[in-house]
């Protein structure tokens, strides 16, 4: 991460900026500091011989060629009379001109300071412009006071290590009253500063342990650089305290390495050179602009990062460019002061996203700013939804601090203040783990002796359902967004949930052994009451609905409510617990039963009418008279309950109460079912529906024996009316959706088989739109048992849109027949087509999908040519889907699944069955493939998907246009492109022939791998066969397409997920290559890596520490030598990863001193793991090899590692 001021200057690394605030970093200035004012080392060497009125001799010459410029005057002084009269040229030459210009000088003055905002600068120049800068900014300072030179340096990190210090001597400068020092010039000078006397070398080193050094002016062969930072590299070796040091310099590509400063020990920070608007000169603008900037940052951290953050943070997120966004991952991480400019600076929430995914806020942080910035705008929707979301991430404390907010909030319109607390009150925040860890403390105490009266509300309270909110759906595409909602259904989409429904199970049985059912009924009719009232609240209970109902399928205890959430066990404790009082106390029964009457919605009707059913309750006549007394919703919505009360209580209830009910059913059937208006088009389903529920009630007054003749006579009509209803009531009928165990619901069939051919279609199309489930399914049942049937319902039925799906239904039961039945199923499915054949386009792409996965998967006869039913389905599957791939992720997988797919699909499987039967294919399946593979939109992807994952077949039998189409959509920078090649890359074989002809490709989209997953060997394999054959000498570069050369630079450039899976591969491969692990180690795997293997640091990936260690371990014999190769590339093990493979290896007592290397590079010093496991082997070295205990690393692995045997 790095932070940048303009595309052409420097970004400097987040870990500089920081010490530079932290007073942590030193500049190291050199001659490109003063320039062009005063002359560089080049020009100063050559102005000093023209002054001396000398020529530069041969070798002389050759050294300043080569930069060696402290050479020139080394050999200069030699040959000179008088030595001085070098040093007072060189001198001359470096005084400043008039008016000197000190913009470079100021800014390096702001920001080399220490934490006591003292100057700290070092210099290799010889001249005063940085004192005369610092005495021109400010005259007070004692200039001689903070000016030091030659030998005479204040000792880095010592409490006087400040001020301007000249480490090759400093000139006179009389208006500053400073002196001349001697001076380090000629090569002598550098090699007594340096080496002999080293005080040079000492101060530089003691600088960079104790400061982070910033290398300004130089350039990489510079005298200075090259005998500073090549004994730091050394040093580095030997002390790994040392600090960073960082280079400035010029560049001149942004992404290319920079290979000058590659063999020194620095981090170079490059820029690129930018033309002078006066000059027309290529300059160094950038960066001192760029450093301007940066030591404003530096000097006013706060005011700067403010604006900053407000200018940045106004903007949409998507518009930001990588810089942007890493500098405001500098600007917060661990920070706290910018949360207000936050709050007030974001209108667009993926900045908010942005925060959380990276953590740019802390635990702490993150709830009361969000809140805060929610609070800005609580009549807004968008906000509110992006509150809802963010509550499901945070929980809690996000649900407190928006709750503070809201309570402060004056003038809140009343539907806002609503929601919002609703919001906040929603206690499904409740951490999954907390309320498992009460439900195994709560079974405890309810099993013990001693149970509290806080234990059983804790207890009911677990099994009572909490309020989850998520936003209202999306509205329809022809609608418009609702901004100002009307209603609280407009905002959120409640639903009732268990914090963990199969602990909480266990404590209904827990209470029900309570010697208190009475006490536990009080308490689970309260929550229940309390259940009712957030469901009004959040406006999931209405007149004609009630979220809570159609989770309790039954409220007696029933195999139906099995997998049911909500209010479930809270229902069944009651019902539970209802005989249980009334045996003992039926007034106690009553009065409970009588108090859920009151309680608002369907869920509660349903348990009064239960309490009904017992007669030490109630009467029978208390009941019929209950059943006459619910309103007409009441008394047709509700099923299976108010069914069981008539069938058990009706043969005791008294004939006029009997008869009043009986009434009912007869004449309100057609009020209540009247209310659904049907729209234009659309079959009348409402006679049906009003039939089936007239029947089903009028069975329980044949059941109780009391069915009057009026009753008998309609259950006739509707008998001769409906013929599928003349059978026995079942227990599926008592419920609105039957669940049969935990197999598929099966469609009922028997109302469309049952009815006469004529009506057949009018029925299915009904049933079609049916709120039954299995009703609904009926179609397609039927279309299993009778396809033949079906298609003669169908065949003569207009080809129409509400015929579609009922077409597919029976296109997909012929796709996948029983295998009993493949004999009519091949004639139905001629007659389907033969049938398609009249349809329009229209039509067609209404059923393509279904159609197309039947022409692909039945069989075809071997044909020469193309059938012209795939032409036609193919440009429909086309037609209907003209969008533009934008996603290429799981490309194949998707256009297996596609129309267009399968039908390529099927085009080749043709195309193979044709080369079989006729040893040739025809040109028509050439066209058909140049077609498919030309076709557009998101089809023409799928189908190109499916020929490049058989692309070793599609080269066997394409032509050239074909292939050309094939490289042309490979070689696109689209999604599809991206897709594509991720389909070419990520097939489970590789092919020499595919590999030969798409090399390119196959390269290209190696480089785009970049996730972990199965796959990445699949890959990966596409350049270890050819890497492995070519080092095997089993086929040549030629064959492949592929040289070493590519594949070591697909290795340093891929991302670790590729990388990761070459070795993974290689741990595979090692034990199948011809000759044993150890011999393919010495010939194959050992050489390859050798040749193609990124030797650069930046890739040596904590990922890859696991598999190049089994690599190691799977090498046999040749253990040793494979731990040489690889260790400098395994890493050390953090948190909790295990490595098994040398656990159950056999490599300690083969290998015992190899082996605790190995384990001293993952698990020595600096290693977070725990060593769990480490112990065991640690002994089997001792076991194998006594002396090993000795050893100090043993020891220290022993003495961290934790034991558990």
């Amino acid at each position: 991460m790095s932070i940048r001021f303009s595309a052409e200057g420097p970004a400097f690394p987040e870990t500089l900026v920081d010490a530079l605030l932290a007073g942590e970093v030193v500049f190291l200035c050199g001659a490109g500091v003063s320039a062009p004012q005063l002359p560089g080392f080049g020009d100063l060497v050559q102005q000093c011989f023209d002054r001396l009125n000398l020529v530069q001799s041969g070798s002389e010459l050759a050294s300043s060629e080569a930069g060696r410029f402290e050479e020139v005057l080394g050999s200069l002084s030699r040959r000179i009379v008088n030595p001085r009269d070098m040093t007072r040229a060189l001198v001359d030459l470096l005084q400043a001109p008039t008016p000197p210009d000190f913009t470079n000088h100021n800014t390096i003055l702001r920001l080399s300071r220490d934490l006591d905002n003292h100057p700290l600068i070092v210099t290799t120049n010889f001249d005063t412009m940085l004192e005369k800068a610092l005495h021109s900014a400010d005259s007070v300072v004692n200039v001689q006071g903070l000016s030091f030179a030659g030998q005479d340096l204040p000792a880095p990190g010592s409490a006087d290590f400040r001020g301007i210090i000249h480490l090759h001597g400093r000139i006179a400068d009389d208006t500053i009253g400073l002196h001349q020092t001697p001076l380090v010039v000629t090569s002598a000078d550098y090699g007594d500063a340096y080496m002999r006397s080293g005080w040079a070398s000492r101060f530089l080193f003691d600088l960079c342990r104790c400061k982070t050094v910033v290398l300004v002016g130089y350039s990489a062969g510079d005298a200075p650089v090259r005998y500073f930072l090549n004994v730091l590299e050394a040093d580095r070796e030997r002390f790994p305290d040392l600090r960073p040091v960082y280079a400035l310099d010029a560049i001149e590509a942004r992404d290319a390495p920079d290979a000058r400063w590659e063999a020194l020990a620095v981090e170079p920070i490059g820029y690129e050179k930018t033309v002078d608007a006066v000059t027309g000169r290529r300059g160094h603008r950038a960066l001192w602009d760029d450093l301007a900037q940066l030591a404003e940052l530096v000097e006013r951290p706060r005011s700067t990062r403010q604006a900053w953050a407000s200018a940045i943070l106004s903007q949409p997120y998507a518009s930001m460019s990588p810089a942007e966004l890493d500098k405001v991952c500098w600007m917060f991480n661990g920070k706290n002061d910018l949360s207000s400019i936050a709050i007030t600076s974001i209108q667009d929430s993926a900045w908010i996203d942005f925060f959380l995914e990276r953590k740019l806020w802390s635990d702490d942080q993150a709830p009361w700013i969000l809140a805060a910035w929610l609070a800005l705008d609580l009549q807004s929707r968008d906000r509110y939804l992006l509150g809802l979301k963010w509550m499901k991430k945070i929980g809690k404390s996000l649900a407190t601090a928006v709750a503070n907010r809201v309570d402060h909030v004056n003038g809140l319109h009343d539907l806002w203040t609503r929601a919002w607390r609703l919001l906040v009150s929603n206690s499904a925040c409740t951490d999954r783990m907390e309320a498992e860890l009460q439900i195994y403390s709560l079974q405890k105490r309810l099993g013990g002796t001693v149970i509290l009266h806080s234990d059983l509300l804790a207890a009911v309270d677990i099994i009572t359902p909490v309020l989850t909110l998520n936003g209202a759906r999306a509205f329809l595409s022809n609608q418009e967004s609702a901004d100002a909602p009307e209603q609280i259904r407009d905002l959120i989409r409640p639903s009732f949930e268990l914090r963990d429904s199969g602990g909480a199970a266990e404590l209904v049985d827990a209470l029900l052994t309570h010697s208190q059912p009475a006490l536990i009924m009080k308490l689970a009719t309260s929550r229940l009451q309390d259940l009712v009232a957030s469901t009004v609240d959040c406006g999931a209970l209405e007149a004609d609905y009630d979220i809570n109902d159609a989770s309790v399928p039954s409220v007696e205890p029933h195999a139906q409510n099995e997998h049911h959430d909500g209010p479930m066990l809270l229902v069944k404790l009651i019902a539970s617990l209802l005989p249980k009082i009334a045996a003992t106390d039926p007034d106690t029964a009553r009065h409970f039963v009588d108090e859920w009457r009151r309680v608002p919605g369907m869920l509660a009707v349903r348990l009064w009418l239960h309490g009904h059913r017992n007669a030490a309750i109630y009467t029978a006549d208390e009941a019929i008279r209950g059943l006459n007394a619910l309103s007409l919703t009441q008394f047709w919505q509700v099923k299976r309950e108010l069914l069981l009360v008539m069938r058990e209580r009706l043969a005791e209830a008294s004939q006029m109460l009997v008869l009043e009910l009986e009434r009912r059913v007869l004449t309100e059937g057609e009020e209540f079912f009247a209310r659904y208006t049907i729209d234009s088009g659309q079959t009348d389903w409402r006679g049906h529906a009003r039939d089936s529920d007239v029947w089903l009630r009028l069975k329980m007054f044949e059941a109780a024996g009391v069915l009057s003749v009026a009753g008998a006579q309609e259950l006739a009509s509707i008998l001769l009316r409906r013929d599928y209803l003349d059978r026995d009531v079942e227990e599926r009928d008592f419920f609105r959706s039957y669940s049969s165990g935990v197999r598929t619901i099966i469609g009922d069939a028997q109302p469309i088989m049952a009815a006469a051919s004529d009506q057949r279609l009018e029925i299915a199309q009904a049933v079609m739109q049916s709120f039954d489930i299995e009703k609904r399914m009926g179609w397609s049942a039927y279309c299993g048992d009778d396809p033949e049937g079906a298609f003669d319902t169908l065949k003569n039925a207009p080809l129409e849109e509400v015929n579609a799906p009922l077409w597919n239904d029976l296109i997909g039961a012929l796709t996948f027949p029983p295998s009993t039945s493949v004999g009519t199923t091949s004639e139905l499915i001629i007659r389907v087509f033969q049938r398609m054949e009249h349809a329009e386009s229209g039509f067609l792409a209404l059923v393509i999908e279904r159609l197309a996965t039947l022409y692909a998967f039945v069989p075809r006869q071997p044909s020469d040519d193309v059938s012209t039913c795939w032409q036609r389905l193919f440009a429909i599957a086309v037609e209907q889907d003209v969008e533009l791939l934008e996603n290429g992720e799981r490309l194949y997988e998707r256009a297996i699944n596609s129309p267009a797919g399968r039908l390529a699909e099927a085009l080749l499987s043709d195309i193979e069955a044709a080369r079989q039967s006729f040893g040739s294919i025809n040109e028509n399946h050439l066209r058909a493939m140049v077609f498919a593979a030309r076709a557009e939109g998101k089809q023409g992807a799928f189908a190109r998907a499916i020929f490049v994952n058989s692309l070793a077949f599609v080269l066997s039998v394409a032509n050239d246009e074909i292939c050309t189409c094939l490289d042309a959509a490979l070689g696109e920078t689209t999604a599809a492109g991206h897709g594509l090649r991720a389909v070419l890359v990520n097939q489970r074989r590789t092919y020499i022939s595919v590999s030969r002809v798409f090399s390119g490709h196959i390269l290209r989209g190696l480089l785009e791998v970049d996730a972990s997953n199965h796959e990445n060997t699949a890959a990966a394999a596409k350049i270890v066969a050819p890497a492995l054959a070519i080092i095997r000498e089993d086929s040549d570069v030629e064959a492949w397409g592929i040289t070493l050369t590519d594949i070591a630079h697909t290795l340093r450039n891929c991302s670790a997920a590729l990388r990761e899976g070459v070795v993974e591969l290689l741990a595979q491969w090692i034990s199948e290559i011809e000759g044993g692990p150890a011999e393919a180690w010495r010939t194959s795997v050992g050489p390859l890596l050798e040749r193609v293997w990124p030797r650069e640091r930046v890739v040596r990936e904590s990922v890859l520490t696991r598999p190049f260690t089994n690599l190691v371990i799977k090498s046999g014999e040749a253990f040793p030598e494979a731990l040489v190769q690889l260790l400098p590339y395994i890493t050390q093990v953090q948190g909790r990863e295990r490595i098994p493979a040398l656990e159950r290896s056999e490599c300690p007592e083969s290998f015992p001193g190899e082996t605790l290397t190995l384990l001293w590079r993952l698990y020595g010093p600096g290693s977070t793991h725990n060593l769990y496991g480490i112990p065991k082997i640690l002994d089997r070295l001792i076991a194998t090899q006594p002396t090993i205990e000795f050893d100090r690393r043993l020891q220290s692995l022993h003495f961290r590692a934790e034991r558990y045997d």
